[in-house]
């Protein structure tokens, strides 16, 4: 598989998309972002310099919906959001290793990373 360098941390390009508009990368067994480098879809622009990407948005794998409102507590105090229809977790499509994902735009490349730092500490 090829590597996608992300924030520092070295992820794994898992899917992209048939005309090449957006990436699938896996960070973590928990996070996996989905990355743009022309934000044809207008997402917040949070850029990346080590990986190229414009704007991205991260996918977090949950157990319980219990579990994602106490992700989502955290992603909100800084600055990540849900929109209205995204706001609670759904069937886990983009990350398999959970029953269950979570769908959070406006956090910052430095925070993902520091995030999956943490957890592999």
């Amino acid at each position: 598989m090829e590597k996608v360098n992300f924030a520092g941390v070295e992820g794994e390009l898992i899917e992209t998309s048939p005309h090449g508009s957006y990436v699938v990368v896996r960070l973590s067994d928990r996070i996996t972002i989905v990355g743009t480098t022309n934000n044809q879809f207008n997402w917040e622009e949070m850029p990346d310099a080590a990986s190229g990407f414009e704007s991205f948005i991260t996918y977090i794998g949950v157990k319980s919906t219990t579990e994602a409102t106490k992700y989502l507590a955290v992603v909100a105090k800084v600055g990540g959001y849900t929109i209205k229809k995204e706001g609670e977790a759904r069937k886990a499509k983009r990350i398999k290793d959970f029953p269950f994902e979570i769908k959070v735009r406006g956090l910052s490349p430095e925070f993902v990373a520091e995030v999956i730092r943490c957890k592999q500490k």
